[in-house]
């Protein structure tokens, strides 16, 4: 359902300001031409008043200032692959895109990456490998997914126990103000004001230039699949790696239904049926193999204690990648697989995965409904995905499934969001995680960078005041 704006007088306001800024052909307010851009990976929609695709951070600047002036509401846009709603006009306004503010520079000596907000992870990953560079985080989006947009939820991806997230590897910002101001900050900042923006959903700043930290590539290791005919297994094996010390770069985790979903998909993708399974991968700094071998020989000996039903070494590069495509693809295999889906990304610590894989696997068979999950198993960040029937009106059993989900994860410790964000589909639980003060601490927050509440209004927050 797509849903109109709130205020009329935006559109007449923004096609007069946005025509005498000579934006023709950059410009639209008819979203029969792009209708991609009133809704996300949710599926939601939301009409914006108009979309605008910026090109440069003077012209940011002018909007910024503009809509400030105005009393519009101002929402920044990347690829749109986000699960949470964070990029959609919920009070129309000005829609802007910086996906063609997408310039790449790599700085070898200083083994840094200076890109523009509207940069695709993947391409900054791919400019830094032919630098002999390495870029580790990798949202599974990664192919489509902006740089801007992973700041904004502060992404993480398939290797972020191993290496972190994306905030990890931000060494300085541009930014635009809500006030139109341009500022430049870095971990020197005053009051860790980088920190601040990095995860902030495009609620109290304007990406403009991000100065990534490029490391050396490291020692290319070992694949390791792992099939279980028992998902308790799977999660048991996932906490004794854990708990031994060893951090694989990759550790993944998939349910059986995601699995068939996987296999549906893409039957050629070699993945091997049964309750559960894990992909790992191992790697090693400089060019020390024998570290990515003898890790691998570790997680061979702990899978074994509880008797995998297959557990096999990747024999070649091919191999390697069908078992890693299976992975990445499977947003989209569940996707098209199910009538609708939603995906929640909660995550707990890994020692307390077990019991929310056993869980999950309570809810799918008490609720009636077809759940699967997969997610980043060595940082206990798990994907939850509700799947639709053909046939059936299950939106109100999602709801109550969800909230128990919600309870059961802040009952383990763990926390709503892995690195999806709060956006608009979790923020009426937000309560359930942070108490009033806290809550009350961040409004303030946001209302003191913003006063005007114009920048992404109503998003993370269930009302602002």
């Amino acid at each position: 359902m797509t849903m109109p704006s709130e205020n009329i007088n935006h559109a007449t306001k923004l096609k007069e300001a946005l025509r005498s800024a000579q934006a023709d052909g950059r410009a639209f307010f008819d979203f029969a031409e792009h209708p991609e851009y009133i809704k996300d990976a949710t599926e939601i929609s939301f009409l914006p008043d108009a979309l605008l695709f910026a090109e440069s951070e003077p012209e940011l600047i002018d909007i910024v200032r503009f809509c400030k002036a105005n009393d519009i509401p101002l929402i920044l846009r990347g690829a749109g692959t986000g699960y949470s709603g964070g990029a959609l006009a919920v009070k129309g306004g000005l829609l802007v895109s910086i996906e063609r503010m997408n310039q790449i520079d790599i700085d070898s000596k200083s083994k840094t990456a200076t890109v523009g907000p509207g940069a695709i992870t993947g391409d900054i990953l791919e400019a830094a490998q032919n630098s002999n560079l390495f870029y580790p985080p990798d949202p599974a989006s990664y192919l489509d997914s902006t740089i801007a947009g992973n700041l904004a939820e502060n992404a993480g991806g398939l290797r972020c126990k191993k290496y972190g997230v994306t905030k990890d590897y931000v060494i300085s910002c541009r930014i635009i103000t809500a006030d139109g101001q341009v500022k430049a900050i870095d971990a020197g900042s005053p009051f860790g004001q980088l920190d601040l923006m990095i995860g902030s959903e495009g609620t109290l700043a304007i990406f403009t230039e991000i100065k990534l930290r490029l490391i050396d590539h490291p020692c290319e290791g070992k694949t390791i699949v792992a099939v279980f005919d028992k998902a308790s297994d799977a999660a048991m094996v996932v906490a004794d790696i854990i708990s031994a010390g060893i951090v694989p770069s990759i550790m993944e985790f998939m349910d059986r239904d995601a699995i068939n979903c996987s296999n549906q998909f893409d039957p050629d993708n070699g993945i091997d049926e049964g309750a559960a399974l894990l992909l790992f991968e191992t790697d090693a700094t400089g060019s020390d193999s024998q570290q990515a071998s003898a890790e691998a020989d570790q997680i061979i000996t702990i899978c074994n204690k509880y008797h995998p039903t297959l557990l096999r070494l990747a024999e070649d590069e091919s191999e390697k990648r069908k078992l890693w495509s299976a992975r990445r693809n499977l947003s989209n295999a569940v996707k098209h697989v199910g009538q609708g889906k939603l995906s929640e990304d909660v995550c707990v610590l890994p020692s307390r995965f077990p019991e929310l894989i056993a869980f999950v696997e309570q809810l799918s068979e008490t609720s009636g409904l077809r759940i699967n999950c997969f997610g980043h198993a060595g940082d206990g960040n798990l994907h939850v995905n509700f799947l639709g029937q053909p046939g059936t009106d299950n939106g109100p059993m999602i709801e109550r499934a969800v909230v128990r989900l919600f309870e059961k994860t802040l009952e383990l410790g763990g926390t709503l969001t892995g690195e999806h964000g709060i956006g608009i589909t979790k923020k009426d639980f937000i309560e359930k995680e942070f108490d009033i003060p806290t809550l009350n601490f961040m409004k303030r927050l946001k209302t003191c960078l913003d006063p005007s509440n114009f920048l992404n209004p109503d998003k993370i927050f269930p009302t602002l005041s």
